[in-house]
């Protein structure tokens, strides 16, 4: 073999180990961003098959029957917890009108607590808070003399119209951390500080990754409800070789939740 011809064959052979060497590269990599795909559509779906079981909850709790119709169920609990937010003395029976309907409904005493903190997802952040601490000079109530106090500057004013009140010596301000516990935005925030609420909305109605509609299956003679994945089976082929594929992500029936066994 002349030197051209071999020069030939080492470069042809250097090209088919860089792409064999990109193949396996994509081999490695490509399954596994699918796989993670898979976990973020099953996390999401079962994360809404949730809140829609908790939705049809409350809806029995105020109407006394779970809904067929998920939206109405999901409109009803949101109006009622918004009635309850406008004006506390709305609880016991009352009358709803939503979208040319009315619904007799039975608000128990703390419904507005219970929806906030079931659709909160409750988050703990560090804060860094700066505190001023301000020295001041007061007299003796009992002995006339003069003592020093180190109070917060934001009770300042309050000291001041204190008649024993004399003087402002100083003030001094450092830092401290602070565990906050918040609820953290997934539906619609409202601005309150660390009091976040969430309203769920049509979107927790459909499926992710398909767009269909939960299932609700009502037994009325049990008075229970289950709400489950309209995913049977599932197949999408993504860059010509692979594909995303998942079955049913589950289902909730009577608070039991079919991905926990």
């Amino acid at each position: 073999m002349n030197k051209a011809k071999q020069k030939f064959f080492n470069d042809y052979l250097e090209i088919i180990i860089f792409f064999v060497f990109l193949l396996t590269l994509l081999v490695l990599y490509i399954p596994s961003t699918i796989w993670e795909e898979e976990d973020m559509y099953k996390n999401e779906s079962r994360s809404r098959i949730q809140t829609l079981y908790n939705v049809e909850n409350f809806h029995n709790i105020l109407v006394g029957k779970y809904e067929q119709d998920g939206l109405k169920a999901v409109n009803l609990v949101n109006a009622v917890r918004d009635s309850v937010m406008a004006d506390s003395t709305f609880l016991g029976d009352q009358l709803v009108k939503l979208n040319g309907e009315e619904f007799l409904v039975n608000v128990p005493r703390g419904f507005d607590v219970e929806y906030d903190t079931t659709f909160g997802q409750r988050r703990v952040a560090k804060e860094t808070i700066v505190d001023t601490t301000v020295t001041v000079v007061m007299l003796s109530e009992d002995t006339g003399l003069e003592d020093t106090l180190y109070v917060q500057k934001k009770n300042l004013f309050d000291i001041r119209q204190d008649p024993l009140f004399l003087s402002v010596v100083s003030e001094a301000s450092f830092e401290r951390i602070e565990t906050v516990a918040y609820f953290d935005s997934r539906f619609r925030k409202e601005t309150t500080p660390y009091n976040f609420v969430f309203l769920p909305d049509a979107s927790q109605l459909v499926c992710p990754l398909t767009g269909d509609p939960y299932i609700i299956d009502i037994n009325e003679e049990a008075n229970s409800v289950r709400v489950s994945s309209p995913i049977r089976s599932y197949k999408d082929n993504r860059y010509g070789f692979f594909s995303l594929k998942t079955r049913s992500h589950g289902y909730i029936i009577d608070g039991t939740r079919s991905w926990d066994n």
